[in-house]
């Protein structure tokens, strides 16, 4: 019986170590796991965007130097003109102005 004790703390201890008592009140909360889950997905969002944007930067700057290379500079300088002419034609700037000025109508509509 004293054996069966011993081994029955220990197996306890063990959990206890092991935060199984969180992990379940963790699982039986659905809020927690949302909270979580949407945490993480923000992180991998933001992580997703700045990985790309470096990548990006470095293959325009790694374009931009080889225009001067003779033979494939021109073909680079032709992707750097697409590069260019993409940036320009998508300037959001007009919808970001109308999407602001909704925003304020729905803020002074709101504050009445």
């Amino acid at each position: 019986m004293s054996e069966e004790k011993n081994i029955e703390s220990k197996i306890i201890k063990s959990f206890e170590n092991a935060s199984v008592d969180e992990y379940i009140r963790y699982l039986k909360s659905p809020w927690r796991i949302i909270w979580s889950n949407l945490l993480a997905g923000i992180a991998r969002g933001i992580g997703f965007i700045l990985g790309v944007t470096v990548v990006l930067g470095a293959v325009v700057w790694f374009v931009a130097q080889m225009v001067d290379v003779p033979l494939i500079g021109e073909y680079f300088q032709t992707i750097e003109q697409s590069i260019s002419e993409y940036q320009e034609s998508t300037n959001y700037k007009a919808e970001f102005q109308h999407m602001e000025r909704l925003l304020e109508e729905i803020n002074t509509s709101l504050k009445r």
